[in-house]
């Protein structure tokens, strides 16, 4: 049920793992006539969306490009129905912080363990800097949520990730988290194709994995239960309050999980829309 909106195309952080690079490649365009586009969007005005701009490019990592800030501020104002949610690895939150924001527009950091982003997500902000930018934008008023997307299966992620989960419950109130998504590494052929002619500094490629019924290739789910579980164990304090879901994932492993599965994309999205509080 996510929509998304390409406000940018292409992407300067080079992540070793990153589908936008196989579909993009070097450059990146920037819409000039964003505002213009979003308004010819036609909405139900009873029917809650969630919509993204960080599936084509990082949402935020651009700023107020071509105004590209204004106009996604302009639309979530326009449509209290809508979740608009900036997914970001960047600490560029400036832009924001500068400006009075719709309530109904979330930024959201996608997290990993230092050891992670030190060697494949090059380019991006340190997990210090992104958890820096997270808390100014959380005391701006805003809600703020994280995504652990890819997880990454090596040697010493246990402790990696429960140190990340830990310093998250330290430093964010649960009411100030909207949601927290979790997925593992998982590769379509033509972005690992890409990674090998790419080459430079990674590891990806080295890992154990296997087809998934979609032909994509993934972490078997006896790992993906070990690594979301263990994950989920550290951020208890948030349970009851924060919204978790997994990216991409079978009903085997959610009810391994979280001891449930959503039978539908329907509610799913009800679900979400009510636990995070959007549906109002």
């Amino acid at each position: 049920g996510l929509h998304t909106i390409d406000a940018v195309m292409g992407c300067a952080f080079r992540c070793s793992y990153c589908t936008v690079q196989t579909f993009y490649g070097d450059t990146a365009e920037v819409a000039t006539d964003l505002a213009e586009k979003l308004d010819r969007i036609e909405l139900e005005a009873d029917r809650f969306y969630h919509i993204g701009t960080g599936q084509a490019s990082d949402s935020l990592l651009w700023g107020n490009r071509h105004g590209i800030l204004d106009a996604l501020c302009g639309f979530a104002e326009r449509h209290p129905n809508v979740l608009l949610e900036l997914k970001t690895k960047s600490d560029n939150v400036g832009d924001l912080l500068a400006r009075d924001l719709p309530p109904n527009l979330v930024c959201s950091w996608s997290l990993n363990s230092p050891t992670v982003i030190a060697n494949e997500e090059h380019g991006t902000a340190s997990l210090d800097r992104r958890l820096a930018a997270a808390r100014a934008v959380a005391d701006h008023g805003q809600r703020v949520a994280f995504h652990f997307h890819p997880m990454v299966y090596y040697r010493g992620w246990r402790e990696d990730y429960g140190l990340v989960a830990d310093r998250l419950v330290a430093e964010f109130e649960p009411h100030e988290v909207a949601f927290l998504s979790m997925g593992t590494m998982t590769f379509i052929r033509p972005v690992a194709q890409q990674v090998r002619r790419r080459g430079g500094e990674t590891k990806v490629l080295q890992m154990a994995v296997s087809p998934d019924p979609h032909g994509k290739l993934t972490y078997s789910d006896e790992v993906k239960v070990d690594l979301y579980s263990d994950l989920y164990a550290r951020l208890r304090p948030w349970h009851e309050t924060v919204f978790f879901y997994l990216c991409m994932d079978t009903a085997r492993v959610w009810e391994a999980v979280f001891g449930h599965a959503f039978e539908t994309n329907d509610l799913f999205e009800r679900e979400f829309a009510r636990r995070t509080g959007f549906d109002a």
